[in-house]
């Protein structure tokens, strides 16, 4: 994945294929890294090997801390993982309340079997089949990323807290 390192977030336009859940990781950090604004996850589980270590929390950090209009918001199909193992995403999200939202989609997206996570509305990573690694990063994707963007506005306006992650604060 070290062509990843040379990818510039609104620049690089061309789709790269990851196909493992290192590669994932990777494509992840890299997309996050170098986000100034934003950040939307939409997952099923919130994956454990993606967004559940170090360099890519530390990022997510960075970027929920670097200005009070920076928005982070994120989709959780099942939370049920979260909940039983614990996650690092998810404790970051209750340090920093304001500027981290999670939320459980609407029973009428529950079909929904892909998984996304875009960054400053230009840059994603995205898989088709959430339960299977193969997918596209794109540091320039815009017309992908609106399409995205779109879905993930409609599931997020019908969404709601999910009332399992709200527990592990108490």
């Amino acid at each position: 994945m070290t062509e990843l390192a040379d990818c510039i977030l609104g620049e690089t336009s061309f789709p790269i294929d990851v196909t493992t859940k290192e590669a994932n990781g990777v494509a992840a950090q890299a997309l996050v890294r170098q986000a100034k604004r934003s950040l939307y996850i939409h997952s099923r589980d919130l994956d454990h090997t993606v967004y559940d270590n170090r360099l890519f929390v530390e990022a997510v950090k960075n970027l929920a801390t670097s200005s009070r209009f920076a928005t982070v918001r994120i989709l959780i199909q099942d939370s049920r993982k979260v909940v039983n193992t614990g996650h690092r995403l998810v404790d970051l999200a209750y340090r920093l309340s304001t500027a981290i939202k999670i939320r459980k989609p609407d029973a009428q997206f529950r079909d929904f079997n892909g998984a996304f996570l875009v960054v400053d509305d230009v840059g994603y990573l995205h898989r088709r089949v959430a339960d299977r690694y193969e997918g596209i990063v794109n540091f320039n994707g815009p017309d992908k990323v609106a399409e995205l963007i779109k879905y993930f506005r409609l599931v997020w306006e019908k969404s709601q807290p999910d009332p399992r992650i709200r527990r592990l604060s108490i």
